[in-house]
């Protein structure tokens, strides 16, 4: 989705844009709208009041074929310190719904994962406990679906409503998500979460609230909390754990810049102040090497990049990170 400058956003579009909506902000740090504070200038930013404003918004861009990012509360993105070209916007105000009935969910994709485990609890529906300590929203959750302690958004989800370019909004069942571990259908095909329905069981409230304060309590004992990070950066490979190969080749405290691995978990970079998108990339080209030279195994990002091709033009993401060959470039310059 990558444009030049000044090849999408024109003066003509911010004011059609204001025409839609009144939150329309020219040249927004990302740095702001991220956990990691990391991240230069959206050529625009459009924050939409509500629903309605959000899809005109969507189906705005999409006719004129102007490039976009759809950004939640920024939790699992490293976005690139020259910024992003064309348009990011955020649904987060605008899809806050958040009702029950009887033990379903109807949640907008804005909502909080730590609000919705929150508001379950007081109704006693039990299924949502591991979100508690998640950062991020609904729709940010159900694109990579988000999870841990052994349970993920895919457990609990029954249907999603999801505007789509090719027909607007539709409403599908889970099973046409294709959630996965860190993964859904919604990231190929470019599908925005408008709200999701969620099946939960009823429990007694202090066996939920127990639970949830184990998850918080391990949360606190082996994750860092204190300095800006993504979460994991790495997807944990099959029958292991990113976090023990990493540690395991003694990455722990290595440091590029302002970016530094967590010395309490070694698949957490943190920003120890000022850091860049650059100096995570670094660390994670070193992590990803030392790893594969040690164990054999390829390291595969679960921290979303955002922003031009992080191998040069023609590369996208996936195929820098991803590609199965052994000849992995020198980590950087």
């Amino acid at each position: 989705m990558a444009v030049g400058p000044g090849e999408a956003v024109t003066a003509p579009l911010v004011r059609d844009l204001r025409r839609l909506t009144d939150a329309v902000r020219e040249a927004e740090p990302m740095a702001r709208h991220t956990t990691f504070r990391i991240g230069g200038p959206a050529d625009v930013y459009v924050e939409p009041e509500d629903r309605d404003r959000l899809v005109a918004v969507l189906d705005y861009l999409t006719a004129r074929g102007v490039p976009y990012q759809v950004v939640g509360q920024g939790s699992n993105l490293l976005v690139a310190d020259a910024g992003v070209r064309g348009v990011v916007v955020s649904p987060v105000k605008a899809l806050r719904r958040l009702d029950f009935e009887g033990r379903r969910a109807r949640a907008g994709a804005g909502v909080l994962l730590t609000q919705l485990a929150h508001a379950a609890r007081r109704r006693a529906l039990a299924g949502c406990e591991f979100a508690v300590a998640i950062p991020g929203t609904l729709g940010g959750g159900l694109f990579m679906n988000a999870g841990a302690h052994g349970s993920s958004l895919a457990a609990v989800v029954a249907a999603a409503e999801v505007w789509t370019p090719e027909r607007g909004v539709v409403r599908l069942p889970a099973a046409e998500l294709g959630l996965s571990y860190r993964h859904s259908r919604l990231w190929e095909a470019g599908w925005v979460v408008l709200e999701a329905w969620l099946e939960l069981e009823p429990d007694s409230g202090e066996a939920i609230t127990a639970r949830m304060r184990h998850v918080v309590a391990v949360r606190r004992r082996t994750q860092p909390v204190g300095h800006p990070n993504a979460g994991s950066v790495f997807k944990n490979p099959p029958q292991d754990y990113a976090g023990r190969l990493i540690d395991a080749v003694g990455a722990k405290g290595w440091r590029v810049g302002g970016a530094e691995v967590s010395s309490l978990h070694a698949n957490f970079i943190n920003n120890r102040g000022g850091a860049r998108a650059a100096d995570v990339l670094c660390l994670m080209r070193r992590i990803r090497a030392a790893v594969h030279r040690e164990y054999g195994v390829i390291l595969r990002p679960e921290v979303r990049w955002v922003g031009p091709p992080a191998g040069g033009e023609g590369t996208t993401w996936e195929n820098l990170w991803c590609r199965e060959d052994a000849g992995w470039p020198e980590p950087c310059a």
